[in-house]
């Protein structure tokens, strides 16, 4: 019988499901294709399929970002096929600036996160998810407290002194109004970075570096899916420092009377009784040892997470709608400090006919700040100076002083009034296309942002105790509130608006081996921002907390209020070209108006070449080698940075109220800040060569060698300028002289990626990024006479002047023999006499090393799945940052153990710290000497993101009518490796007074209909 009559006899209608080997979720879309023929199916939306085959025919699966996977028929009628990631697959699509590209043919540095990726991270503010995710991103978290945990985002470090903000840039819309952070991960389908001078497409705001993200959308010919998921998390500090307990910082208190004192003994202040009393807690009331941190902070606060998505489509239609729900509590015990969230999107595209599509996205969402009267840095502060020998609450449970009549137990609750602030936030587009034909196109999109936060915050009185031995009485004092300890209230409210109009004329088309894709666009927009606050004092009765409940006399009620609005103007083009995909040109020119500038300066040109070789694309390059695909490519471009104050070409004028004329004050006008007619933006001038490979096949290989020129930085001359020429500093701190583009940097660095993917029924990956990149200012204005090695010219930003030190004096002999600073005695530190003049003064500092910013990132990703497990990790670290930190302690605040168990003393010589004092702020080992011993190596490594998955076996569910349920457990900052003390790496702080941030510990699930 023949073959082929054979074949087609014995065939089996062959039904199977697809899969993704990553969340296990179903693959729409996959193309299933008897192999050596033409015969093919797809599979639906739920990753179903059926296909005629015989019995011996080969199944080849294959879709975009996956892949391509065989199976041999059998005796089976139901197949179930796991398809994974396919990291190296260079048909993928990226997102790039107004438009898409080709992985294969991309010649700038552009790296991007999957949506599911970014999803995994139980962490709720989307920018502390993309830590170690992408070369050259350095995402630092600084604190964790709700609704204000954003991290700081640099693209390839800093490179400038003045906003170093990244442009986002939401479904097309450049810098929408809500940006990043505040997304639903479950909303986003991508996040696109453009690291080079591939960002110059945005022009005068891309400096900086630009984030693209992409929200999910539905699919054409695919039917209704619903997906809920559900997740709970546990968060707690990452760490939190040990404090002396009260017998210790007795002691101490002791040992600075001694120091003050020498000649009336040891026992100043507590006596051995008193000391031993607070050690072994027999007096409670009278001698207290109270753990502050304990009494103020739960152990764990709950955060939650809801999310419903719809998605679906039909030949014309696809839509996507996502409801969303998140909380965050905060960590003060009976506290105020909470963050709720609801959040909705649409997006809806359809086809008009053969030629014209139109779209429209609409979003909203609420974002709900509660928290207390006091700052977070100001009740921390509380938390780490009060003393653990005075009660937060005495045992009759009324509350104590605390620390200069601050505790911090009250200040984070409601009894001291409670701050509101809600934000609203609307974004809404509208978009459409028209196909011409012969490769022509046009697409336009309008798009319309609002946002309104309003701030109450009010502020009551309450009464705090002290216990008084003398009478055994608890003395009541009148605190909190405003002015005479009455309740006060301040309102404010700010609105911000954008629009962004922009039209599009596209040309793509092959012509033989040759490709073209070509536009011209032209884009305009308009921002709005007001604001107006009034404040009430001396409310008679805090039961009726409005503007008009406040008191009666004319100072009690004050108001303020400013607005500005301001338009931008583009001309945008691209041409990108192709020969057979072999070698590649992108060319990229934007000139940009902005009524920030003066006439004469309103206008610039913002050009960008970049070019690629795929060797690999030669016909004598066997691509079944060790190196299977090899592009080399580089870049180059001008980019600018527009984010400065707005109008500084006009002189600025003030109102005060210094006059008095006729024995009555009346308001005056000062001038205060001269202007600067000649102002414009910062230009960077960008340059990458890199090369991308394949190797073995299942290796990817990118090294990126970056530089960057950073020109006209708006910098004021306030130091080169003397005093005595009047125009410095005549009203307050700001500068009368205007900011100039006179400063100068540069950036260079490299960046490199090593990824590798096992595909299998146990499948696994692993990929590696480092980035090391370092600044150097060219020039700033500096004073006349500084000294070579204290100038800030030539050397990294943020870097730290400071006496360097060189021990601790443990002896007379030594203290005699060393220069030192005038009244240091033994245990403290050591000076090193930089110039050799034999005095300690000012001129011994020299820059550090390193600031806080660090010089490497890097991050290591790994991920496996075996039938209906799954797991990913993710670490992520720095290198070669330093951060200052000296802590607020002495008779004005307790000690951290870290200090007071190691300090030096009469009775411990050899302790690695220098003695204590009154004021580790004003001592001379500490802040009135400012010194390296207080400046950390910042360096860590972090599991930063964890997540174990399994899904139940379709036999299981598909009894529900569920077509894909999945369990998880997830974990964001698990474990810190450092060697730095008491605080989180990733501080910015200078003395430890911030919220702490966030472990998280994390169940969920997801369920599909």
């Amino acid at each position: 019988m023949d073959t082929a009559i054979k074949s087609a006899y014995f065939q089996n209608v062959v039904k199977g499901k697809v899969v993704s080997g990553t969340d296990k979720l179903p693959l729409p879309g996959v193309t299933v294709l008897i192999k050596g023929t033409t015969n093919a199916a797809t599979t639906d939306i739920d990753g179903n399929f059926e296909i005629a085959a015989a019995p011996g025919t080969v199944l080849v699966f294959s879709s975009i970002g996956f892949a391509a996977q065989e199976f041999t028929v059998g005796s089976q009628t139901n197949i179930s096929i796991t398809l994974t990631e396919d990291v190296k697959n260079l048909e993928e699509v990226v997102v790039v600036g107004y438009g898409t590209k080709k992985k294969a043919t991309l010649t700038g540095s552009v790296g991007e996160i999957n949506g599911k990726d970014v999803a995994k991270s139980p962490a709720v503010n989307i920018s502390n998810g993309l830590a170690g995710r992408i070369s050259g991103v350095v995402a630092s978290n600084r604190g964790g407290e709700p609704g204000y945990d954003d991290s700081s985002i640099t693209i390839r470090g800093l490179g400038t002194t003045g906003n170093a903000d990244v442009l986002v840039v939401v479904d097309g819309i450049p810098g929408q109004v809500g940006g990043l952070s505040r997304l639903s991960a479950q909303e986003i389908e991508s996040i696109t970075v453009l690291k080079d001078a591939s960002a110059a497409i945005y022009g005068s705001r891309a400096a900086n570096g630009v984030i693209l993200v992409t929200t999910k959308k539905g699919k054409k010919g695919s039917k209704t899916t619903v997906n809920y998921s559900f997740d709970q998390g546990f968060s707690s500090p990452t760490r939190l420092p040990d404090m002396a307990d009260a017998a210790t910082y007795g002691t101490i208190q002791n040992e600075i009377a001694y120091y003050n004192r020498p000649t009336l003994g040891m026992n100043q202040i507590y006596s051995d009784s008193d000391i031993q009393q607070f050690r072994d807690g027999s007096d409670p009331l009278g001698h207290p040892n109270t753990d502050w941190a304990k009494a103020a902070l739960k152990k764990t606060s709950l955060q939650s997470q809801h999310n419903l998505n719809i998605q679906g489509g039909s030949e014309n239609t696809n839509y996507f709608f996502s409801l969303g729900k998140l909380s965050q509590e905060g960590l003060y015990k009976n506290g105020v400090a909470n963050y709720d969230q609801f959040n909705v999107r649409t997006n809806i595209d359809t086809n008009i006919g053969k030629r014209l599509k139109v779209g429209v996205s609409l979003s909203g969402r609420k974002e709900d700040r509660q928290f207390p009267i006091q700052s977070a840095g100001n009740i921390f502060r509380a938390i780490y100076r009060a003393y653990p020998t005075v009660a937060a609450i005495y045992p009759n449970g009324l509350p104590s002083r605390g620390i200069e009549g601050s505790n911090p137990l009250i200040d984070a609750s409601r009894t001291a009034g409670i701050n509101n602030n809600p934000t609203y936030v609307f974004n809404g587009i509208l978009r459409g296309s028209f196909d011409f034909g012969a490769g022509f196109s046009a697409d336009g999109f309008f798009s319309t942002d609002v946002s309104q936060s309003t701030t109450k915050s009010f502020a009551t009185p309450f009464t705090l105790y002290d216990y008084n031995r003398a009478t055994g009485n608890y003395d009541p004092f009148l605190l909190g509130g405003g002015a005479d300890q009455q309740g006060s209230l301040y309102q404010a409210q700010r609105n911000i608006e954008q629009t962004v109009a922009n039209i599009k004329i596209n040309f793509k088309r092959k012509f033989g081996e040759h490709s073209v894709d070509a536009f011209v666009a032209y884009e305009q927009s308009e921002n709005k921002d007001s604001n107006f606050n009034a404040t009430r004092l001396h409310f008679p009765t805090t039961a009726l907390p409005e503007l008009s409940q406040g008191g009666a006399a004319g100072t009690d009620a004050r108001n303020g209020g400013s607005s500005l609005n301001f338009t931008r103007l583009s001309y945008i083009s691209r041409i990108a070209y192709d020969y057979k995909e072999k070698y590649l040109l992108d060319l990229q020119a934007r000139v940009d108006g902005s009524s920030i500038f003066p006439k004469g300066n309103q206008y610039g040109f913002f050009p960008s070449i970049s070019g690629g070789y795929r060797i690999s694309k030669e016909n004598w390059f066997n691509t079944e080698g060790f190196i299977n695909d090899l592009k080399v490519r580089a870049s180059w471009g001008k980019l600018g940075n527009d984010a400065v104050g707005n109008f500084q070409y006009f002189n600025n004028y003030g109102f005060n109220n210094r006059n008095v004329i006729g024995g009555n004050l009346a308001s005056g006008i000062d001038l205060i800040k001269l202007a600067n007619p000649n102002i414009t933006w910062e230009v960077a001038t960008k340059t990458d060569i890199g090369i991308n490979a394949t190797f073995l096949k299942n290796f990817t290989f990118e090294a990126v060698y970056f530089m960057q020129d950073r020109t006209k930085l708006l910098q004021a001359r306030n130091a080169s300028l003397p005093g005595s020429t009047g125009i410095v500093n005549p009203f307050g701190s700001d500068p009368l002289v205007p900011s100039e583009n006179i400063g100068k940097m540069e950036n260079n660095g490299f960046e490199t990626t090593l990824g590798y993917r096992h595909n299998g029924e146990f499948s696994w990956g692993v990929s590696g990024n480092f980035t090391y990149t370092q600044n150097k200012i060219q020039y700033i204005d500096e004073a006349p006479g500084v000294l070579d090695y204290q100038r800030q010219t030539g050397r990294q930003i943020g870097t730290y002047l400071l006496y360097q030190t060189a021990g601790i004096f443990r002896t007379q002999e030594q203290l005699d023999a060393t220069p030192h600073v005038p009244g240091a005695n033994l245990g403290d530190l050591i000076y090193q006499d930089t110039n050799g003049d034999g005095v300690i003064n000012p001129d011994d500092r020299i820059m550090s090393k390193y600031s806080n910013l660090p010089r490497m990132v890097f991050g290591l990703n790994l991920d496996a799945a075996y039938k209906n497990f799954d797991i990913s990790v993710l670490f992520a670290g720095q290198a070669q940052v330093s951060q200052y930190i000296l802590t607020e302690s002495g008779t004005t605040g307790n000690f951290y153990s870290t200090w007071a168990d190691n300090r030096w003393s009469p009775s411990n010589p050899n302790g690695s710290y220098p003695k204590v004092s009154e004021s580790s702020g004003s001592s001379i080992s500490g802040g009135n000497f400012r010194n390296n011993f207080w400046l950390q190596d910042a360096s860590f490594v972090r599991l930063k993101n964890v997540q174990v998955g399994f899904t139940l076996p379709k036999d299981i569910t598909e009894k529900y009518g569920i077509a894909n349920f999945r369990m998880y457990l997830s974990a964001f900052n698990l474990f810190t490796i450092t060697d730095f003390k008491d605080f989180d790496p990733e501080t910015n702080s200078e003395n430890g007074q911030f919220y702490p941030q966030q472990k998280i510990v994390n169940f969920g699930f997801n369920v599909q209909f």
